[in-house]
């Protein structure tokens, strides 16, 4: 949407191409925490912007390179995102797994107990959403502590999350790992190779995103003018994806 907008203002043609019935990528997920309202009053601003500048949007269009030469673009940018990791564990297949989008997206039914594996800014704000839900929640943190991988997250932020995270009792194990899904819970690993059991209805995944490159690749080497922005290129955030988008327009 900022390529499609800063591109837009600079004078060029637009087309936004977007497979599903929606515009967001993942600030739709992002924003459904009520502590995240910031979020969606960034997503409501963009889709006015795409609108008032007068971008040809599609939705349910799947981009080939029969769509590109048939429109005869000039430029292409590649901005698909990123899907969920999953990470390779026994049991990891069982139904009551589910990711951080699906749960927040409504996808898949969390029952009364729940397993966040991952301590990242999604995890942990995903953890205090289903809290606030009166759902009892252990976040599971390979690391020694949340939210200090490789995505940088303010000082501020970060310490208000972790307010929020011991004013709603949610449990966190740092140091930790799953290493094999049950019937009932999962078994996990502390740094110290001691084993655990811990028991639950439901086990969230939030390990990290992977960059969905499947389009990147069968255009790479067909289209002169491609460009990567975004989770696609790299695994950042909000700010990131936008500096990205700004950048490359503004080069053209």
């Amino acid at each position: 949407m900022e390529a499609a907008r800063a591109a837009a203002l600079r004078g060029h043609g637009v087309i936004l191409c977007e497979k599903t019935k929606s515009l967001g990528g993942h600030l739709i997920p992002g924003g459904v925490p009520p502590f995240k309202k910031d979020i969606r009053a960034l997503l409501d601003w963009y889709k006015s912007e795409i609108q008032d500048l007068g971008v040809e949007v599609r939705f349910g269009c799947e981009v080939t390179s029969d769509l590109i030469h048939g429109e005869k673009a000039d430029v292409v940018i590649i901005a698909t995102g990123a899907k969920p990791i999953v990470p390779s564990i026994p049991g990891i297949e069982k139904e009551w797994v589910t990711t951080a989008p699906e749960v927040l997206l409504g996808k898949k039914k969390v029952g009364g107990k729940v397993i966040v594996v991952g301590g990242g800014l999604i995890g942990c704000e995903t953890a205090i959403w289903l809290a606030e839900q009166k759902k009892t929640v252990t976040v599971v943190e390979m690391l020694d502590d949340l939210m200090i991988g490789s995505i940088p997250v303010p000082h501020a932020n970060r310490q208000m999350v972790l307010d929020m995270l011991k004013f709603h009792h949610v449990t966190v194990m740092t140091g930790t790992r799953l290493v094999e899904v049950t019937d009932g819970g999962g078994h996990l690993m502390s740094a110290d190779l001691r084993k655990t059991t811990l028991n639950a209805d439901t086990l969230v995944l939030s390990v990290g995103l992977i960059s969905d490159r499947q389009l990147y690749e069968t255009l790479a080497g067909k289209i002169p003018n491609l460009y990567l922005i975004g989770d696609v290129r790299e695994t950042r955030n909000i700010m990131g994806a936008i500096w990205d988008a700004y950048e490359v327009v503004r080069t053209l």
